[in-house]
């Protein structure tokens, strides 16, 4: 007899990754803060800065990238997570030479910690009850940084990311797909009454 619970597959990508995540680790001991696997930067960068430089590096906003500017202000990985606005703690992951504009956090992994492991961790966590400001919603990492995690050893961590990286990326092949066969259905009912 096995041990394990099945998993209920969601309608969406977000949901599907948060459920298995929430399967996987329903009964693992949370005994990491977040705080101890992450740094939070963040950034002054302005949307009109950015819109009056224009370059080859790609700046993130709240719905991902949305123009190029001259410099690059991060140099490697990290997850992106919207501090201010409607959509707080919708999360992104960016890797290579970028920027980010304010509205944005981006958090770096410390030592011995898979990046992408707690990118995939992190969309499990409701950082509803971290919200604060009447009018515009604020998150501040001071507060979810202190959110309990389980945190295995870091081959761990890697084998668990690469497992759901591997499932981000066939969802992506499949939308695709989807995508094409919807153009080419359109396409032949359009050639149907010409």
């Amino acid at each position: 007899m096995n041990n394990f619970s099945p998993i209920v597959l969601p309608k969406d990508k977000g949901s599907l990754i948060k459920g298995i995540i929430d399967s996987l680790f329903r009964d693992k001991e949370k005994d990491v803060m977040l705080k101890d696997c992450l740094t939070c930067h963040s950034s002054a960068l302005t949307e009109s800065e950015v819109l009056a430089n224009e370059g080859i590096y790609p700046v993130y906003g709240a719905a991902g990238i949305f123009a190029h500017f001259s410099q690059h202000h991060v140099n490697g990985d990290s997850i992106l997570i919207i501090k201010d606005g409607s959509n707080v703690g919708k999360l992104q992951y960016a890797s290579d030479k970028y920027s980010v504009i304010g509205t944005l956090n981006y958090l770096m992994a410390k030592n011995k910690i898979c990046l992408k492991y707690i990118y995939y961790y992190m969309q499990s966590l409701n950082f509803e009850r971290y919200k604060v400001g009447s009018g515009i919603p604020h998150i501040y990492f001071k507060d979810y940084g202190n959110e309990l995690i389980y945190c295995p050893e870091f081959t761990k961590q890697e084998k668990i990311a690469n497992v759901l990286s591997s499932i981000d990326q066939k969802i992506l092949v499949e939308k695709s797909i989807l995508a094409n066969f919807y153009r080419q259905k359109n396409y032949l009912l359009q050639s149907l009454f010409i």
